[in-house]
């Protein structure tokens, strides 16, 4: 159980509902689920009733929120009695990441940064692909955590963190499941359900079906969320990257490897221009996140 979990868990609280929440919280609210969850399975409770229109507190998560509100304020009122204690000049480093932090456990490895450079002000931000390329692009952000196929190697440096794969989402009892891997060809008479088309995720499957000569069915476009339940029943197949689909997995759904798609890189990437290299704060993060040892 972490502070971030509790202070999540009493927002999911204060708000109507878990996407208002992590509006609030300027995160994904498949990452807000997926805490709270984490949260839920420590503890072996239910905190959320969730068979209602709207989810609502269990008595054991009534009895947790009395607790879990002392210790965010007594942690909080702490913080703030060291202000005067930290340096005042401390460096600052704007960060912008896809939502995906906490798929590939990079969470932890931030808040670890956060703890080891006390003199480094770091401001870290979730959005989608669009949003975080404008943000490196306008300055807004110093570095962004991204996938190697939204970097200009020409404008950016760009350092690996970890790897994913492009899989197949399909029905655990279609008889694809039971192939060790499938390609793109196995997919022209399927019906798919991508990700939307501002993905990066989104453009790199209409390359590959490009390469491959093969005019994909696409019944739609939708997050991951919903497209599980049509997966589920059989109405199409989807492709995600595998660690987006593990955040999720459901029974009656599997993933299996595509052949025909390169790695997915993740990497932080941030300018070649000079000022920016020199940066002492942003080169201690990108080293830091590669290697948190």
């Amino acid at each position: 159980m972490t502070l971030e979990q509790i202070d999540f868990f009493l927002m999911a609280v204060r708000c109507d509902t878990f996407l208002e929440a992590a509006e609030n919280l300027h995160i994904a609210q498949s990452t807000l689920s997926k805490q709270i969850q984490k949260l839920e399975t420590e503890l072996n409770l239910p905190l959320f009733d969730r068979t209602r229109r709207q989810a609502v507190l269990t008595p054991a998560g009534e009895l947790f929120l009395q607790e879990a509100a002392e210790l965010s304020l007594q942690y909080h009122q702490m913080l703030q009695k060291m202000h005067p204690f930290q340096e005042t000049t401390r460096q600052p480093l704007r960060v912008g990441s896809l939502p995906f932090l906490t798929q590939y456990h990079l969470t932890s490895r931030i808040r670890a940064f956060t703890h080891a450079h006390l003199e480094i002000e770091l401001t870290l931000e979730e959005c989608e692909e669009t949003e975080l390329m404008d943000g490196l692009q306008s300055g807004h952000f110093d570095l962004v955590i991204a996938r190697d196929s939204m970097i200009s190697l020409q404008k950016y440096h760009f350092e690996p963190i970890t790897e994913d794969r492009l899989c197949v989402m399909l029905p655990i009892d279609h008889p694809f499941a039971e192939k060790p891997a499938l390609t793109i060809a196995d997919l022209a008479a399927e019906p798919l359900i991508l990700m939307h088309p501002y993905t990066s995720i989104y453009q790199l499957c209409m390359q590959l079906f490009e390469k491959a000569g093969v005019k994909p069915q696409i019944l739609r476009t939708a997050r991951l969320e919903s497209t599980i339940s049509s997966v589920e029943i059989g109405e199409a197949f989807s492709l995600f990257a595998e660690s987006n689909f593990e955040l999720f997995r459901h029974p009656n759904v599997t993933a299996v490897p595509l052949l025909d798609a390169p790695p997915l890189v993740i990497g932080a990437a941030y300018p070649l221009r000079t000022e920016t290299m020199k940066k002492p704060a942003l080169k201690s993060f990108s080293s830091f996140i590669q290697d948190p040892t």
